[in-house]
């Protein structure tokens, strides 16, 4: 029983200090007369009940007392709509701003993959130091799969794999072009993904030669099929082939790499007809390094201890194989990656951006906080009297301090949802900015429970954290002295590390760190995006046909192709014409590990080069003179590309320099794992979409590629007087060539080129909002500490009036604290920002050239430093103009 009342005792001191003063003698009184009946009438099973009992009526009656405190903070907010108005507003930038960064890379980034169930065991083949996936044969995948060891299960796939597709009872229509991935039938094992509906594909159940079937994603059941419940069992037409549905894949997956979404999965086991990726018996070359394995590691393996076994079978299996090239790479070794997110991202990439999403979020929402904590001071010396008074009748600090707090928290709150509501409205933006891609990227855009949580967590934190320093602050009063002057403070003298100056410099400076960094990306982003074509980009057109997954044969595609630039040629005023496997200037060819054969010594290096498939004319067509050599002619197409010949190449500058150093390219030979190329010519090297100027070496369109035509099919340039004004004259022309062909994307260049950079001009508009939000609260918070200052010296700007000071004299002095303050924040951030873009550069290549040409523009660096000093200058001369109004007989008579 005495162990009982102790408890008792305690949880009653535990109540707030209201409850106390008005109910706690009476508790401690019931308490002495309750304890001991209750233990005699009910035992200890009573007492149990009753410190039960009072220990939830504890947190019970806090909860009350800061739902009043709340009420009590609304109506001091609604009191002060201006204060009010600027710390929502402020709040709620830094709030959205930071939750948009959240839900649009964060969680893209770093989230498992929806529905896999093995998402943190799975790990890819990773090729270059940026992440770029490293494709192997599907023999290779054989062997990896009997390290048992080391994996539980390995899969092969092919993502970004067009279909056109014709649905049941609607034959006569036109097919529909859907990308899926061509998987082996354990793909879904390996994942952990179960059905919706159906069965997924089983190695038992999908067996080479069976009838074709195919699983469908829950949105192209949703999308195409209307949720149709008799979808299981339905057939579709692919490529002309009939597949039947057996299986529906659960929500929200899109299959792995989802950033590119899959709405179809198709067994490798179907025929070459219907996927024309498996011709020429691909499963079984095996140098065809056409596929990307997905493996699920083995219980207890890690990354590292997988990657040495690995290294040791690839290694043998490139010596038994008839590679040279892959022979006399003794460097060579398998690098492995994380594989369960949208994105995979190499262990050495993923720290440099965290440090950066992490460093561009916490600048952002720190400038809010601080500003909200600027204010906060500010308003808890406006109200010091007020506090006195409260001290003096017997609130506690404790209660003070919560109440006070509450103002914070309920701004932030309010900022919060003003914040989730502009992270929203960003995130719907943004998904109408996604770039032409020939694989349609993922655009649909919600902010699920977890940026809504993230955005909830974020004000409280915020809140709590940077009202608390004000709250405490405002109620450290000497009460005398209080209580006898104004309603303002009167500080003993010129406090130059307060903590108001303290947030103030903070603030400069992550503002100018904000302004620099984001001005880097704006600057270098927009100088590298910037393509300037040496002929106007509208009197070009491009289109792209796919005969073969139209139902053509090989054959017939290839000689469609051939005569097809002569027929054009009578449409209209035709200048040039010439065909691409990709649009030109495209970003979406992934680098291939060539090395050079005839320079000394280099046979044992393998480069990352972009290889691009061009006809003959391509760069006629684009009025791009050839540095040395020639370009491809007719002849170059009719060659086959199966290893038994030498084909031409063309490089650009930095490939050739790459091969060859400052030596004479021109008849040298490089060569990749299954083709030898000699060097026939030399062009200057061409930016694509995105800015970056990269290594490409050529390659002539072969009759391969017309018999299987990329993802986007073969792309048409047709170059014209007559500029938008052929689209439909070539429209004509090809319906009249087969009226069963599908024309793909036409649009002009200079279409293609804006539709391209959209996204990158949101990114920059992104940036520089940040930018500029960062220089908003600056001011916002400059001008409010001025203000504040003004008023606390209100009596010494009056007596130095009456003695003869000038109002040039009383302006300069309020100004002096604002310059001094901007002035310390200004060099702190400007080498704040300095050292946190060489950090990033050093840690990751993809920001190396953006941040590069950023950081050397002169009119950045000092135009910066400039534009933040100028704005905060004039955000604390307007409330310092005031301080020359004051009356010296009015403000001397206030005692």
């Amino acid at each position: 029983m005495s162990l009982a009342w102790r408890i008792y005792r305690q949880l009653a001191q535990a109540f707030p200090h209201e409850f106390k003063l008005a109910y706690g003698p009476e508790v401690m009184q019931l308490g002495e007369d309750v304890v001991e009946e209750i233990a005699k009438r009910h035992g200890a099973g009573g007492l149990i009940r009753l410190i039960a009992d009072i220990a939830m009526r504890v947190p019970l009656e806090y909860l009350s007392e800061m739902r009043g405190d709340m009420r009590y903070a609304w109506r001091a907010l609604i009191k002060s709509p201006g204060f009010a108005l600027v710390g929502i507003i402020s709040m709620g930038l830094g709030i959205g701003l930071t939750t948009n960064v959240y839900s649009s890379k964060w969680a893209v980034l770093f989230r498992d993959l929806p529905a896999a169930a093995n998402a943190k065991k799975l790990v890819m083949l990773q090729q270059s130091a940026d992440g770029d996936l490293a494709a192997v044969s599907y023999y290779y995948i054989e062997q990896f799969r009997e390290q048992k060891s080391l994996f539980t299960g390995v899969a092969a796939f092919e993502t970004g794999v067009p279909f056109n597709v014709t649905f049941q009872g609607a034959l006569n229509s036109k097919p529909q072009r859907v990308f899926g991935q061509l998987v082996s039938p354990d793909y879904f094992s390996v994942l952990g993904v179960q059905p919706r509906l159906g069965r997924v594909l089983s190695p038992e159940l999908d067996k080479p030669g069976d009838a074709p079937v195919v699983v469908i994603s829950e949105r192209f059941w949703r999308n195409r099929l209307n949720s149709s419940p008799d979808a299981i069992g339905q057939t579709l037409r692919l490529n002309g082939q009939i597949a039947t549905i057996v299986g529906i894949a659960p929500k929200d997956f899109n299959g792995a790499l989802s950033i590119n979404p899959s709405e179809l999965f198709v067994p490798i086991t179907v025929p070459a007809a219907l996927a024309p990726e498996l011709a020429n018996d691909v499963l079984h070359q095996r140098s065809a390094k056409e596929f990307l394995a997905m493996m699920c590691l083995a219980p207890g393996i890690t990354i590292d201890s997988a990657e040495a076994g690995l290294d040791s079978v690839t290694r043998r299996l490139d010596e038994e194989g008839s590679s040279s090239s892959a022979r006399s790479d003794k460097g060579r070794r398998v690098t492995l990656l994380p594989a369960g997110t949208s994105i995979p991202i190499p262990r050495k990439v993923k720290p440099a951006l965290i440090g950066f999403l992490v460093a561009l979020m916490g600048l952002v929402i720190t400038l809010a906080c601080m500003n909200l904590a600027n204010m906060l001071i500010a308003r808890g010396a406006n109200r010091r009297k007020e506090l006195a008074i409260r001290l003096a009748v017997g609130a506690s600090r404790f209660r003070l301090v919560r109440q006070t707090m509450s103002e914070g928290t309920l701004l932030s709150l309010l900022g919060g949802i003003a914040g989730f509501a502009l992270a929203y409205g960003l995130g719907v933006l943004n998904s109408h900015f996604t770039p032409p891609m020939i694989v349609p990227q993922e655009s649909d855009f919600y902010l699920d429970w977890h940026a809504g949580v993230f955005a909830f967590g974020l004000a409280i934190l915020c809140g709590v954290g940077f009202s608390l320093a004000p709250a405490l602050q405002a109620t450290r009063a000497d009460l005398t002295p209080a209580l006898k002057e104004g309603s303002a403070l009167q500080l003993p003298g010129y406090r130059r590390f307060g903590l108001r100056n303290l947030l103030m410099v903070a603030q400069v400076a992550a503002s100018l760190m904000l302004l620099l960094l984001t001005g880097f990306l704006v600057m270098g982003i927009s100088k590298q995006s910037n393509i300037q074509t040496k002929f106007d980009a509208n009197a070009m057109v491009l289109f792209s046909l796919d005969p073969v997954r139209d139902g053509s044969a090989p054959e017939k595609a290839q000689a469609l192709f051939e005569k097809l630039p002569g027929r054009l040629q009578t449409t209209s005023p035709v200048r040039s014409i010439a065909l691409a496997a990709h649009p030109p200037f495209t970003s979406e060819v992934e680098p291939t590990q060539l090395s050079a054969e005839d320079s000394p010594g280099s046979s044992q290096v393998l480069r990352p080069v972009i290889e691009e498939t061009v006809g003959a004319g391509y760069f006629a067509t684009l009025s791009e003179p050839m540095l040395a050599g020639r370009e491809f002619a007719e002849p170059d197409q009719r060659r086959q590309a199966d290893g038994s010949q030498t084909l031409p190449a063309i490089l650009n500058e930095s490939a050739a320099r790459g091969f060859f150093g400052n030596g004479n390219a021109l008849g040298k030979r490089v060569r990749d794992d299954q083709q030898s190329y000699e060097v026939v010519g030399l062009v200057r090297d061409l930016k694509d979409v995105l800015g970056f100027s990269q290594p490409i070496i050529y390659l002539p369109l072969t009759p391969r590629n017309f018999a299987r035509p990329p993802a986007g099919g073969i792309t048409i340039l047709v170059r014209s007087d007559a500029g938008k004004d052929a689209l439909s004259a070539i429209r004509n022309e090809i319906a009249l060539i087969d009226p069963d062909l599908n024309i793909l994307n036409m649009q002009t260049l200079d279409a293609y080129l804006d539709r391209s950079q959209s996204a990158m001009r949101f990114s920059v508009q992104t940036y520089g909002g940040m930018g500029v939000f960062g220089l908003v609260l600056a001011a916002i918070g400059l001008a409010g500490i001025t203000a504040y200052s003004v008023a606390q010296r209100r009596k010494e700007i009056a007596i130095r009036t009456a003695l003869g000071a000038s109002r040039a004299q009383v302006l300069g002095l309020v100004l002096r604290e604002g310059a001094a303050l901007v002035a310390a924040g200004t060099v702190l951030g400007f080498l704040g920002a300095i050292g946190l873009a060489k950090i990033v550069s050093a840690l990751a290549n993809m920001f190396v050239d953006a941040l590069k040409v950023g950081t050397n523009d002169p009119r950045l660096l000092v135009g910066a430093p400039l534009l933040l000093a100028a704005v905060a200058m004039l955000a604390c001369y307007v409330p310092a103009r005031r301080s020359v109004q004051i009356d010296p007989l009015k403000a001397l008579r206030e005692e």
